[in-house]
């Protein structure tokens, strides 16, 4: 797969968050639509929930990921590399996909994401994902 901005959004896209991976009850589904589309990008995250996933990025755990800032991780998806960010948490943490922005950015608050959880949406902000005091505790993960 190409590693340019318009592939991986129109990549993201195409998965049509905001109407598919929609929370069943209390099941939600951040997991699989990340995984669908980081496969989708040739770039497979590990199987499992978004803690089980997390700690197998942890510590640059599985090839061709690698840990990055968050300021990276934007660039990275910028330029359409597949970029995650994620936070384990008691029980089940939450993983959302970083999405090309088209410009740089100064702060965490700006980084743009697709997710599936308890809202799904294509793009917006990163704190629309995590409370302001979770976020600094949010990893950021990209591949090659």
């Amino acid at each position: 797969m190409a590693r340019t901005a318009s592939a991986y959004s129109s990549t993201i896209d195409g998965f049509k968050v905001e109407s598919n991976y929609l929370p069943d009850g209390n099941i939600t589904f951040c997991n699989v639509f990340a995984q669908a589309v980081m496969k989708a990008m040739s770039a497979a995250l590990p199987t499992g929930q978004a803690n089980d996933i997390a700690n197998a990025l942890y510590g640059n755990g599985t090839p061709g990921w690698y840990s990055v800032t968050f300021l990276d991780a934007q660039k990275r998806a910028n330029l359409g590399y597949p970029t995650v960010a994620l936070r384990a948490a008691s029980g089940n943490g939450h993983i959302v996909v970083v999405r090309p922005k088209g410009s740089s950015i100064t702060t965490l608050k700006e980084v743009l994401v697709a997710q599936a959880g308890r809202s799904n949406f294509n793009s917006k902000t990163i704190n629309y994902s995590w409370p302001a005091e979770e976020l600094p505790e949010v990893k950021f993960y990209t591949h090659d």
